[in-house]
């Protein structure tokens, strides 16, 4: 049995089918059982309980034997990931496969500390850290279906993107097979582009001019504040983005392909499928 937390969230939405298409057993944790109907459809067992409380993550933990361990980025995310670590110890130690990030600032300083410590706890662990997930680029989907314009605080900064898809699915293969004990791997795309080259793909992908620009970090706060983000997390955000700009992402790794058999989604593969989302016909 394996325990995702996080069930609802968009790399969740991926992994879940993906491992019960492989049939794997899947406990599915959630806060609100109002949205547990499409994760029992998917064949998922589904327990109710909060990582930022700890409430209900004795009884979710019980039976499981390997956790894919996924929070948000938020102030409170170093109490949700011990909350889990220790209903873990507690019930006898099952495997933490733990999502994590690459990047500089607060949100990523949270996950470090987190990760000395469950590197201390005795139990069996792998961190898995993607770099910035091509999907977040949909952020800038409204401006570009409007004006043809994409607006980012990253400058010519080059980074080795990834597809949530493809970090789905390391971390199924990761949850589903040995060898991993004490591992941490990198994830990346297959190159390292800057957001002129993210312009270019979708400008391909959707046949239409698509131009970035690149705007100063704190009009990206604004903007990222008045879309309901808290102070903390926004700032956390900005501190990774200023990261990416002054070069930290501009890596690759092999990673996917020798996790998973297959290569990382490139940028083009990416944009071509969710064209739509960007207002290609």
């Amino acid at each position: 049995m394996i325990l995702v937390t996080g069930a609802t969230g968009n790399i969740a939405g991926y992994l879940i089918p993906t491992l019960r298409e492989g049939g794997h057993a899947v406990r599915a944790l959630i806060r609100d059982e109002s949205k547990g109907g499409p994760l029992r459809d998917l064949g998922a067992d589904v327990a109710i309980g909060d990582t930022e409380t700890g409430q209900g993550l004795g009884e979710a933990i019980t039976g499981v034997d390997t956790i894919c361990l996924i929070t948000g980025n938020g102030e409170t995310g170093s109490q949700q990931m011990r909350n889990v670590i220790k209903a873990a110890r507690d019930s006898g130690g099952p495997r933490i496969v733990k999502l994590s990030g690459y990047g500089v600032g607060r949100i990523m300083e949270q996950h470090e500390e987190v990760e000395e410590e469950l590197a201390a706890s005795g139990l069996r662990f792998t961190v898995v850290k993607p770099t910035f997930f091509m999907q977040n680029v949909m952020l800038a989907a409204g401006t570009i279906a409007s004006d043809g314009m994409m607006y980012m605080p990253f400058g010519d900064g080059r980074i080795g993107m990834i597809d949530i898809r493809d970090v789905a699915d390391v971390l199924s293969a990761v949850l589903t097979s040995e060898g991993h004990d004490g591992k941490s791997y990198v994830l990346t795309g297959p190159a390292a582009i800057s957001f002129h080259e993210v312009a270019a793909g979708i400008s391909n992908a959707i046949r239409q001019d698509v131009t970035y620009v690149d705007v100063p970090a704190e009009a990206a706060r604004e903007s990222i504040l008045g879309m309901g983000m808290p102070e903390w997390t926004t700032d956390g955000f900005i501190e990774v983005f200023q990261g990416f700009k002054d070069g930290y992402g501009d890596l690759t790794t092999p990673n996917v392909e020798q996790l998973t058999g297959h290569p990382a989604r490139s940028f083009e593969v990416f944009a071509s499928d969710f064209a739509g989302v960007f207002g290609a016909n």
